[in-house]
């Protein structure tokens, strides 16, 4: 008999982690990115205690919508108002049926007027796609799927490259990156940094208690780009993982 509720699934191991390390559904699979750099716990107290670095590239789907009709469109099929989203912002886009059933969430970036970036999952990506083939939009859509699981020797390209870095260190890191002090960015608020003698759109958030930045690019530069943070870590005296 189908177990009812998640306590009653849990009953019948002796811990939670037992549980999950045996789950029937098996390891999620991060596309192209190794599953560890260093070990699991290091990892996982980096973002506490020093910082911790994610390559973002390849594990999300990456939607640009843009053309005269860009913003109108994103806001007939969301929940979200665009009054007050400016450009270099980003925020949480949650697009939704005609019958108001939530189809997922993506993270959306203006970066102008008529243009947007849009990166989270495939079933958000695809249902705006079919909302544009649809309806009757002036928009044009580039669709960035995200990389395979599995790309078995192949080459794999993106649009962009994204890294994170994450932790109570990170803002060493940043200033050296930078070769001084970065802008003061609010939160979820994009601005550029240098890195190496690129500049880059920064985002800031937080996802460890301190303040961090997410930076994106041409994917063309995506080695050079990590070459520059390992190294700026590196002058920092950060235990970069």
């Amino acid at each position: 008999m189908a177990k009812s509720s998640l306590s009653e699934v849990l009953k019948q191991y002796p811990d939670p982690v037992e549980m999950l390390r045996n789950s029937k559904i098996g390891m999620y699979v991060y596309p192209v990115v190794s599953a560890e750099f260093t070990n699991w716990r290091d990892e996982q107290a980096a973002w506490r205690n020093s910082a911790v670095l994610f390559d973002q590239s390849h594990h999300m789907d990456e939607l640009i919508v843009e053309g005269p009709d860009a913003e109108k469109f994103l806001s007939h099929h969301g929940i979200n108002s665009f009054s007050n989203f400016d450009l270099n912002r980003a925020k949480h886009f949650v697009p939704v049926t005609p019958a108001g059933h939530v189809i997922g969430d993506h993270i959306i970036f203006r970066e102008r007027e008529d243009k947007f970036i849009l990166v989270g999952r495939a079933p958000t990506s695809n249902w705006l796609q079919f909302c544009a083939a649809y309806g009757k939009w002036n928009v044009r859509i580039k669709h960035d799927p995200r990389s395979p699981s599995r790309p078995e020797g192949e080459r794999v390209l993106r649009t962009h490259y994204r890294y994170q870095i994450q932790g109570p260190d990170a803002p060493k890191i940043f200033e050296k990156m930078n070769g001084g002090p970065i802008p003061n960015i609010k939160f979820f608020h994009v601005d550029q940094i240098n890195v190496g003698s690129k500049k880059v759109q920064a985002l800031r958030h937080g996802m460890s208690g301190a303040p961090g930045l997410e930076i994106w690019g041409p994917y063309d530069d995506k080695n050079y780009i990590l070459s520059c943070i390992l190294e700026a870590a590196k002058a920092a005296g950060v235990n970069l993982v």
